[in-house]
């Protein structure tokens, strides 16, 4: 967006175990799994710099750490012949890619602590990368309310019903414009013990200022015994202004067989390379399915 302060950092989560994609993640890292023509951690990057990253941290867990490293290495020459590794010669063109390791999967939180060094003291866009949005990253719409509210942290929300308040980090706040309230209460993953009848869950994409690093470090664990960024927000939220804005566009949970396949098929959509042979291809079976 036009006079809004870029992003120029961003930090992205990938040191979970992704339980939810076994048997497929058994041997593969999560974040190696292809969405259309590329890993699910490539459209990570690329949507951080899409935002304006020019220093992209990527928080890896020793398992996948050396695969990450060879995938974002330098291209060899004969490489840089391939029009098909065009995509990754545009990322070392544009960002640098750098790595922290997340020794033990022990929650969000911990993961982004890693990244404190590495970010430079500078506000950053957190990305979840299993979280797939489409048409384009809300981080853009993040920088611009924290503008127009003149700063703090804003994280990307949408309303969710109950049967899904045991996957999302709910939030309550007031409004402060139409689309945005301040921040006063997060509540990880609450399940049935949440009674409000339609709330606003967390989507992912957190544009955090450096203060959410005092945050997690006063943060004990919460659910499942993990410490969670949500609940560091939580605590940043009694120190300085925290936004929840419901963002434009589409996300999937492709963390999930069926959000994954529904991703998939959604961001291959938007490729102008694939979508005519694809809709070709995919319309006989919803025809099929539709008939059955």
């Amino acid at each position: 967006m036009a006079g809004t302060p870029a992003i120029e950092h961003a930090v992205i989560i990938a040191g979970g175990r992704g339980t939810r994609m076994l048997p497929a993640t058994r041997a593969l890292p999560k974040e190696f799994l292809t969405v259309a023509d590329r890993p699910l951690i490539q459209h990570a990057v690329e949507e951080a710099i899409a935002c304006g990253a020019r220093r992209v941290v990527i928080v890896a867990s020793p398992r996948s750490l050396p695969m990450m490293r060879d995938h974002f290495a330098p291209l060899t020459e004969a490489e840089r012949q391939e029009p098909r590794l065009a995509s990754i010669r545009a990322i070392q063109e544009r960002a640098e890619v750098v790595f922290a390791v997340q020794e033990r999967a022990d929650g969000t939180g911990p993961a982004t602590l890693l990244a404190e060094p590495l970010v430079e003291g500078a506000r950053f866009l957190l990305i979840l990368p299993d979280i797939l949005y489409t048409p384009a990253s809300p981080g853009p719409e993040l920088a611009a309310t924290a503008a127009r509210l003149g700063g703090g942290s804003v994280i990307a929300v949408r309303r969710v019903t109950p049967e899904a308040y045991d996957r999302y980090g709910l939030v309550e706040g007031e409004a402060v414009e139409d689309g945005t309230v301040r921040l006063r209460t997060v509540d990880e993953k609450p399940g049935a013990r949440y009674t409000t009848p339609s709330a606003l869950g967390i989507t992912g994409r957190y544009l955090l200022e450096p203060g959410i690093f005092d945050a997690l470090r006063a943060t004990p664990p919460g659910v499942g015994g993990e410490v969670h960024i949500t609940d560091a927000i939580a605590l940043l939220a009694a120190r300085e202004p925290v936004f929840a804005r419901t963002c434009e566009g589409d996300h999937y949970d492709a963390g999930n067989p069926v959000g994954f396949i529904a991703g998939s098929l959604a961001r291959a959509l938007e490729d102008p390379a694939l979508r005519g042979a694809l809709r070709d291809a995919v319309t006989p079976i919803l025809d099929a399915a539709r008939e059955g």
